[in-house]
């Protein structure tokens, strides 16, 4: 059984690790033609229903959205931007709750991020009787997603990312 206090610092450093690893990413490009940054909210809803996103710590049960902010540094349009997001541990995807505005195809991973496929993800499974059924794999199973943009980022222009995860 994991104490409470420990709990919620494992929950932090997992958030943290998330974050830090695509800052640091970013850093390391800073002369690249596309810089990137990550921010995670955690989303609270008011009494009538509205959501606000707040910076602050996460605790189990809670929902954060984190947001992935790519902008075109250089002079000219970028084609083929491919965006991807970590489902931490401790956490599961939150189905249908990608955003993005511009146009693009969202794919998922269930294997740490080896493979990507189209959502409803399905799988062959073997029965109890012994047959074999197509079952969909659920939300919470994903590790990744992903979009692979389908028009340029022009010169100068940003494009953020959302995507919901809840604390286990």
């Amino acid at each position: 059984m994991i104490k409470k206090p420990f709990k919620k610092f494992a929950y932090t450093m997992a958030f943290i690790g998330a974050i830090g690893s695509v800052t640091a990413v970013a850093a390391n490009k800073s002369k690249a033609p596309i810089s990137s940054e990550m921010k995670a909210f955690v989303v609270e809803t008011d009494a009538k229903g509205h959501e606000k996103l707040l910076s602050k710590q996460a605790e189990p049960g809670q929902t954060i959205q984190y947001q992935l902010t790519y902008k075109n540094q250089s002079q000219g349009a970028i084609k083929g931007l491919t965006v991807t997001g970590p489902i931490p541990a401790n956490t599961h995807f939150l189905a249908k709750s990608t955003t993005t505005a511009v146009k693009s195809e969202l794919v998922v991973s269930i294997d740490g991020g080896k493979t990507y496929e189209k959502e409803p993800v399905k799988r062959m499974k073997k029965m109890s009787d012994g047959t074999k059924k197509l079952v969909v794999i659920p939300a919470n199973k994903y590790t990744h997603v992903r979009w692979k943009t389908k028009s340029a980022l022009k010169s100068g222009a940003k494009q953020t990312f959302n995507y919901r995860v809840k604390i286990n």
